[in-house]
């Protein structure tokens, strides 16, 4: 009974654990490479938006699905400043 106890609590631990590495988002591997596809990514999709207060970030997040990874990654990692 005590084995079933312990594997019960383990397994319960370790879901536990897993959800919460799913709650945080990946680290960008290269901030570099993100920026700069990012910045790649805001000369195909926000050309004709002014920069400034945010406003080319916006543009990238309404294009979302467009983005490359990296752009993503980049984004996910740098959160826009309030």
């Amino acid at each position: 009974m005590k084995l079933f106890i312990a594997i019960a609590a383990a397994m319960t631990f370790g879901s536990a654990v897993a959800l919460a590495a799913d709650a945080v988002p990946p680290a960008e591997a290269d901030p570099a490479a993100g920026k700069a596809a990012c910045k790649a990514d805001a000369a195909k999709l926000c050309a004709n938006v002014e920069k400034g207060k945010g406003k080319k970030r916006e543009c990238l997040e309404q294009h979302l699905a467009e983005l490359s990874d990296a752009c993503k990654a980049h984004l996910a990692a740098n959160p826009a400043k309030q």
